[in-house]
């Protein structure tokens, strides 16, 4: 069934989610300013400046998923480069353009999403040594995913044509099967095997704070988890969300609970808010440490563009711990590895952070050609 989603909440929505994406590289790399003389013992990457496109994420805690630019008539190749070793080699070579690119909670997977034309996604998903498991293609204008972190290779998959009408369905890799799904939102996160969660945005309705609710698909129970949400982010063993208060415009208060949806800690944070949308910094979870990482604006702000700096933040959801990493850090993409030692970081993820020295390295080899 195809639904329509009112335009006006479907762009600030988007707009919210580019925010924090950091799959889709940008032109202009980050600052400098931190990266330090890198020691013998980090292995570089050995790739042209102008042929890497971006690093996309981490297949375990070493090993970096990333793109580089082909001859001018190919789509782009992913590589995968060990740092502890320094080997590269070719992961997959897509037959059309890449559009976006991500990684399963468990690292067992790659889904590639591709494009042929404006209208099709065709999307494989890939097992860890790059071999094809599964694919399939949709009719899309814009495709929204989200991986199940309690059924390994389930997703939540949602389709846009060009009116902002959508299709949302379920794909299962193991199966290879993927089935429509009648629901209420285009955006859901899994809290559980037949559970999602969603923000309830109202039609012709601006407002991006809403209700959180939990849909089960299997028996349609549905339950208001919490109000006035801005943002989520669900993980395996727990729930992130971000709320502002119309008493308080100027903090935004994170709050995490655990598996039961018992609220466990919070901390507040000056809030940006442009004319168009919340500003969402970047983050990161380590889930094994239940660790969360994050930037928290110096001050809080109204207007557009803020021009002010960020502090890299480490906080322990569990015990409510919180200690600064870095300051004067540009507001740019973060992705931690498995263990939460190495973050990569900046709009192409160029960089690597080494959260215990508390320092910005360079990902790529400098070239004395360049």
């Amino acid at each position: 069934m195809q639904k329509r989603f009112f335009a006006m909440n479907i762009l600030a929505v988007i707009s919210l989610f580019l925010l924090i994406s950091a799959c889709q590289p940008q032109a202009k790399p980050v600052t400098d300013d931190h990266n330090e003389e890198v020691p013998s013992r980090h292995k570089l990457l050995n790739e042209e400046n102008d042929k890497f496109e971006a690093a996309l994420g981490w297949l375990d805690s070493e090993t970096i998923l990333y793109s580089v630019k082909q001859d001018e008539n190919q789509p782009p190749q992913l590589k995968v480069f060990n740092r502890k070793t320094g080997k590269q080699e070719i992961f997959y070579q897509p037959e059309a353009a890449i559009v976006n690119v991500s990684i399963s909670p468990s690292r067992n997977y790659v889904l590639v999403h591709t494009s042929s034309s404006p209208h099709k996604a065709n999307i494989d998903i890939l097992k860890q040594d790059g071999t094809k498991e599964y694919s399939v293609a949709i009719p899309s204008d814009e495709l929204d995913f989200s991986w199940n972190p309690y059924e390994d290779g389930i997703l939540f998959l949602t389709s846009f044509s060009e009116d902002w009408s959508f299709t949302s369905y379920v794909l299962d890799t193991k199966k290879k099967a993927i089935a429509p799904l009648d629901f209420p939102q285009p955006f859901a996160q899994w809290a559980g095997k037949e559970e999602l969660l969603y923000v309830d945005w109202k039609k012709e309705d601006p407002d991006l704070r809403a209700p959180l609710i939990s849909l089960n698909i299997k028996n349609q129970k549905k339950e208001t988890v919490m109000l006035d949400v801005v943002h989520f982010q669900k993980i395996k063993n727990g729930l992130m969300a971000i709320q502002v208060e119309s008493e308080k415009p100027d903090q935004a208060e994170y709050k995490f609970y655990n598996g039961k949806k018992e609220q466990v800690s919070s901390f507040s944070v000056p809030h940006v808010n442009t004319f168009s949308d919340s500003m969402i910094p970047f983050y990161s979870f380590d889930d094994k440490k239940n660790t969360f990482y994050t930037f928290t604006p110096e001050s809080a702000f109204t207007g557009d563009p803020y021009q002010g700096t960020f502090k890299l933040i480490e906080y322990n959801w569990e015990t409510g711990k919180k200690k600064e990493v870095l300051k004067e850090m540009e507001n740019a993409p973060l992705s931690c590895s498995s263990e939460g030692s190495w973050c990569l970081y900046g709009h192409q993820l160029e960089s690597v952070i080494n959260m215990q020295e508390k320092k910005v390295y360079p990902l790529l080899k400098a070239r004395n050609d360049e």
